[in-house]
């Protein structure tokens, strides 16, 4: 089967990884893959049996991508003639919608955020166009009901899969770091380090031992900056920045927090869990951290947005060492069900008996 994935760009990020990982599981399973970055000339992602194509003549301005991208993704449907377009994101997805009318072609829309928070009007529109690709692959039942034609027989669930580095040695909890640890990118709109600061702060007046590391960069690093500073945190705060091997990094805290409004699933949750580290999520919207947490079992679920939750279960976590060692153990169990091998062969598996 021939299968051509279609992205914006592809560049370092958790979408356009599992991008990447899926495309290269594909090949690996005698498929012949193709991904077209159709805004960009270069990846951040590696590909060795996947035919990587680069847009070289890319948009300079907005309405000149809106223009320009189904023809030039049509452009490639009609070249590399394929059985199945993946598309990848509301805006590849809705472009693909457009340039696949009137071709035999079978269209794949991947949905991998959470479509209840496009803000932006282009962005909804897109979704509303991207309801009328053939069928629809998701993370979580919450992202599936948005699209209402989708959701009537034409998709499936297929969650994210943990690749798990056998190498890593776990670290007994009682020689952990005094630290909490947060991973993901500087984006305060979605990742909401403002109310994880919040929430450090009531941490700090029980535990003042505890140090806070945010690991990843990216838009508002500075503004995350200043708050800690403004609250008086500097000195309790660490900015580590995008860092190579993360889970050798945080495999030494105490607990990993996340406090996002909105995620598709959050793969920070699954690798945390692989290394033995207790998690507490806010629980974002549509739905994905309760694909991978099981509250009060493996970890600690709060409302998006409660930094008084979200603190006060840390501080669970950190009084109650049984606590804590039963998410470790738990979790260890839970990654399991997102082997590698199980996700993509769901893929596969959809590819042949659903989308033929």
């Amino acid at each position: 089967m021939r299968i051509l994935f279609i992205v914006r760009s592809l560049g370092y990020g958790g979408a356009t990884k599992q991008l990447a990982l899926t495309a290269e599981a594909l090949a690996d399973r005698g498929h012949e893959v193709y991904a077209y970055s159709y805004n960009a000339a270069h990846t951040e992602q590696h590909f060795s049996k996947v035919v990587f194509i680069p847009e070289k003549n890319t948009a300079k301005s907005s309405l000149k991508e809106y223009i320009s991208s189904p023809i030039r993704i049509r452009k490639q449907i009609k070249k590399i003639r394929p059985d199945i377009v993946i598309s990848w994101r509301a805006n590849a997805g809705c472009f693909c919608t457009m340039a696949c009318v009137g071709l035999k072609v079978k269209h794949v829309f991947s949905e991998r955020t959470d479509p209840y928070m496009e803000t932006s009007f282009a962005l909804k529109v897109a979704t509303k166009i991207c309801d009328y690709a053939d069928y629809g692959v998701f993370q979580t039942e919450g992202a599936q009901h948005y699209y209402k034609r989708l959701s009537q027989g034409r998709s499936t669930i297929i969650p994210n899969p943990i690749f798990l580095n056998r190498d890593i040695e776990l670290v007994p909890y009682n020689e952990r770091r005094n630290e909490i640890a947060f991973v993901g990118r500087c984006f305060l709109k979605q990742k909401r380090q403002d109310i994880m600061l919040k929430a450090f702060k009531i941490v700090l007046e029980s535990h003042p031992e505890m140090r806070l590391v945010f690991y990843g960069g990216d838009f508002d690093i500075e503004k995350i900056k200043q708050m800690a500073i403004d609250m008086g945190l500097q000195g309790y705060v660490t900015f580590a920045g995008s860092v190579d091997d993360v889970l050798n990094k945080i495999k030494h805290a105490r607990v990993l927090a996340l406090s996002s409004d909105y995620e598709g699933i959050p793969n920070v949750l699954l690798e945390a869990m692989s290394v033995g580290v207790p998690v507490v999520s806010t629980d974002t919207s549509p739905g994905g951290v309760r694909v991978i947490v099981e509250n009060g079992v493996n970890g600690f679920i709060v409302p998006r947005g409660d930094y008084h939750k979200l603190a006060e279960n840390i501080v669970k976590v950190l009084n109650d060492k049984n606590i804590a060692e039963q998410f470790i153990q738990n979790g260890l169990e839970n990654v399991k069900r997102f082997n590698p091998e199980v996700i993509f062969e769901k893929w596969n598996n959809f590819m042949k008996t659903t989308v033929k």
